[in-house]
């Protein structure tokens, strides 16, 4: 296979990277791999050139070395390029929930197994506006989390990182709430919210039952809306959300669809997409059914 590699070196811990090496080697040694091209990312790093000139020279499979922030870009640049080939995800980010969905592998002899399997699954891409995405969407309370929490912090800490930044703005969000209108089949609702999600896994913010009915390839996206409680209720409703079991709250709505419209009056609000700036609102919701090949375990 001619491969494409796209490495994060600054993600998460940074072991498979450091590794990296290692596992092409094996794969190019045993034939698995028959030509590797390898870009580092950068800040400016322009993703779906990579893809496009990759898929100009041949390529057979594109893997992604990185976090969700990582896969988020990569996933972009194969939507946009048009790349049909599947997508081996090497999870090396901090909290990594799209690959944690599809338990793929972190040990080098598991990581190597796979991709000489290349056995793929076919699953949905969702759309934001002009964007893609593959595993969450989400705007309201501590979604900025990522965003604000320094590559050196997640470096050294990890997901850690993610909890002492968010311990910092429980003061700040615990009491914020947004008035957003949301439209659904052609029905509106307002609702007055402390956070929203657009899920396509189970898994977001490094909780693993967040969409707990949510499902890769069914064409449908799974919606959370949270909506402003006081603190008492609001800690149960966490506790919750640890279970898997926040859903039947009375302050959650949740439901599936393949469309849907979100707006705001609040021009400063922005949507985070995967750890990454998703843009503002209004914010055009839609689906892609089995629009991507995965390799998967």
């Amino acid at each position: 296979m001619k491969t494409l590699i796209i490495n994060n070196p600054s993600s998460g811990r940074t072991f498979l990277q450091k590794n990296l090496e290692s596992i092409v080697g094996r794969l190019v040694l045993d034939g698995t791999l028959s030509s590797v091209k390898k870009f580092d990312t950068s800040v400016n790093f322009d993703y779906e050139k990579a893809v496009r000139d990759g898929m100009k020279s041949g390529v057979d499979v594109i893997i992604a070395l990185g976090g969700d922030g990582t896969i988020n870009h990569v996933v972009n640049g194969m939507m946009k390029s048009g790349a049909n080939v599947p997508l081996v995800i090497i999870p090396a980010g901090t909290v990594n929930d799209f690959a944690g969905f599809f338990n793929m592998p972190s040990e080098i002899d598991e990581i190597c197994r796979m991709i000489r399997g290349m056995k793929t699954r076919a699953v949905d891409v969702c759309t934001l506006n002009d964007k893609y995405f593959v595993n969450v969407a989400a705007c309201g309370l501590f979604t900025d989390i990522a965003l604000t929490t320094k590559v050196e912090s997640k470096t050294i800490l990890g997901r850690f990182a993610y909890y002492a930044e968010g311990l910092k703005e429980i003061p700040k969000q615990i009491f914020q709430s947004f008035p957003l209108r949301f439209t659904v089949n052609g029905e509106s609702f307002e609702s007055e919210i402390s956070l929203f999600a657009v899920s396509n896994t189970t898994f977001a913010g490094g909780f693993k039952k967040f969409a707990p009915d949510a499902t890769i390839d069914d064409g449908l996206f799974d919606v959370v809306i949270i909506e402003k409680t006081d603190i008492l209720d609001f800690a149960n409703l966490f506790l919750g959300i640890l279970r898997g079991e926040h859903v039947t709250n009375n302050a959650v709505k949740y439901f599936k669809t393949d469309s849907l419209r979100v707006e705001t009056l609040k021009t400063d609000l922005r949507i985070d997409v995967d750890g990454e700036d998703g843009g503002g609102f209004p914010a055009e919701f839609g689906i892609l059914s089995k629009a991507l090949k995965i390799c998967v375990p």
